[in-house]
């Protein structure tokens, strides 16, 4: 894609974002203070369909947000590549990376990072800020120390960004599009609720979820956009599921479904928490009930029973989180 190309695609789409302010937010002074021990957490599932209008994007954020707070929702948890759905006010009918060469991806992507990540934070934290939701508002392109890299946002119920967690362990497709990977894993916030989030595949590694809890975090999201036509329960459960049947924390998954730029996505949005502690011995609180679709699934959980359980069931890392990253990510950078 030539200059002047990249400079008309990234102007077209700031004057498309620019028309849609999100609503203001109201003080969050009169609000209940968050709970200390019983949380009631909602798990987004998108349809990551490219929208042609702007404003449908921003209704359906806004209903979500909407539902969450009638339902009590004290967290709510959107999906992996949120705002790549508002690339379809811009591409043209058809457009697939099946499509494009990947040199033409990378550029269009880091074109548009930056005007689509100032209008995502924008409006997340001023949803947040108005229903009173601390938000993980699930993960989007940023260019970060010049490189673009897929990174989670988590607002604080005031609309102020608390934590942000690059995605560690990108695809093969995110590595051809020039999205680099991260090398630190974010401190928990919100203490004594220790929230943090990872992205996807990060979920499919075990070191993560040990790291993360040696940090002192009890919940952890995981904004998801799985490449996967079908289903299956069985590489479902691989990740955020299984991770924490093995390292006692509540698990939040947050799935885009749909087909986004040629790409078939499926996954369900659940809540998961270690077998012993669901009344049905299951290890799901809550789930969709289908692998494609929008909607909303919520449960309670206590942290007072959660804390109890891992005093029994600790799972411990042999070294420091910076360490073993160390060793993970940089031992050919090293040689």
């Amino acid at each position: 894609m030539n200059p002047f190309m990249r400079l008309f695609m990234g102007v077209l789409l700031r004057a498309k974002l620019s028309r849609h302010a999100p609503p203001v937010g109201s003080p969050s002074d009169g609000a209940l203070p968050l709970p200390q021990d019983r949380i009631k957490i909602g798990a987004v599932q998108w349809n990551a369909e490219p929208v042609r209008r702007v404003d449908e994007w921003t209704r359906r954020v806004e209903d979500l947000f909407r539902e969450a707070s009638r339902v009590h929702c004290h967290l709510l948890v959107f999906p992996e590549y949120l705002p790549l759905s508002l690339l379809g006010a811009l591409m043209p009918d058809g457009t697939g990376a099946h499509t494009l060469t990947d040199a033409t991806i990378q550029s269009v992507l880091r074109t548009t990072a930056p005007a689509l990540q100032r209008f995502w934070l924008k409006w997340m934290s001023a949803l947040s800020r108005q229903h009173h939701l601390v938000t993980v508002a699930g993960s989007g392109l940023m260019v970060r120390h010049g490189r673009l890299q897929n990174v989670a946002v988590i607002f604080d119920k005031d609309g102020q960004i608390i934590g942000q967690q690059p995605k560690l362990h990108v695809l093969p497709d995110e590595t051809r599009w020039g999205i680099a990977a991260g090398d630190t894993l974010s401190q928990p916030s919100l203490p004594p609720w220790g929230v943090t989030s990872i992205v996807c595949n990060d979920a499919t590694y075990f070191e993560t979820f040990r790291m993360a809890a040696a940090q002192g975090a009890r919940i952890i999201a995981v904004p998801i956009a799985d490449p996967e036509a079908r289903y299956t329960v069985g590489k479902a459960r691989r990740g955020c599921f299984s991770q924490v049947q093995d390292v006692p924390m509540v698990g939040v998954v947050s799935a885009a479904t749909g087909r986004l730029f040629g790409l078939r996505l499926s996954g369900k949005a659940g809540i998961y928490l270690p077998a012993e502690l669901t009344p049905d011995g299951s290890g799901v609180l809550a789930e969709s009930d289908l692998p494609i679709g929008e909607g909303l699934v919520s449960a309670v959980v206590s942290l007072n029973q959660l804390a109890a359980f891992q005093a029994e069931r600790v799972a411990r890392h042999p070294l420091p989180p910076e360490d073993f990253l160390q060793a993970l990510y940089h031992v050919e950078e090293d040689r």
